[in-house]
């Protein structure tokens, strides 16, 4: 790894970073059940990520499902986190 690269690894914000993942996690928990998510975590595992190997109904499914998260309340959420992050990180 060139020092370039590293230099480049190190500036990433991983607070920041972990602090959203954290929000969307929590958020995704409270806003869809059990089986949804079980069903979401299924689809990911048997397309191996790749959205070309998802089908047509799986699809819609996941569409399904991601209707139900609340996108508003969750940007509204993480906005304190993202200014307050990027406030700390400027020198």
């Amino acid at each position: 790894m060139s020092m370039w690269r590293f230099a480049r690894l190190r500036a990433v914000p991983w607070l920041l970073l972990f602090e959203v993942a954290r929000g969307v996690q929590s958020h995704v928990m409270e806003t869809l059940s059990p089986a949804d998510r079980r069903r979401v975590a299924e689809i990911l595992r048997t397309s191996k990520g790749n959205p070309q190997k998802v089908t047509p109904r799986e699809r819609a499914e996941l569409r399904r499902i991601a209707g139900k998260l609340d996108l508003k309340r969750l940007a509204r959420d993480l906005v304190p986190r993202v200014v307050a992050g990027r406030r700390r990180v400027r020198r």
